[in-house]
């Protein structure tokens, strides 16, 4: 599995840091997913659904507003807020 290492980051913590093997994200125009070796890309988010895939398996989240950079297989989702959601 491919993977590049993202960064969830909301005003009071870094909420996550490590290797992804893809991302689902919420963006203005509809979601949109990231895969390892994506084109580099900032979009503004909405509120709504986050999802992440890593090797322990898929993680779902409700995040607040927010940007999503990414770059040379480096990823960094600056959000409002963000929350657990069971699977």
């Amino acid at each position: 599995m491919k993977t590049y290492y993202l960064s969830v980051v909301t005003p009071q913590e870094i909420f996550f840091q490590g290797d992804v093997a893809s991302l689902i994200a919420p963006g203005a125009t509809g979601s949109f997913g990231v895969l390892a070796d994506h084109a580099p890309i900032i979009s503004t988010l909405v509120a709504g659904s986050f999802t992440l895939t890593t090797e322990e398996g898929q993680r779902q989240f409700q995040i607040g507003p927010g940007f999503l950079d990414v770059v040379n297989n480096q990823a960094t989702l600056l959000t409002t807020s963000i929350a657990s959601l069971p699977l």
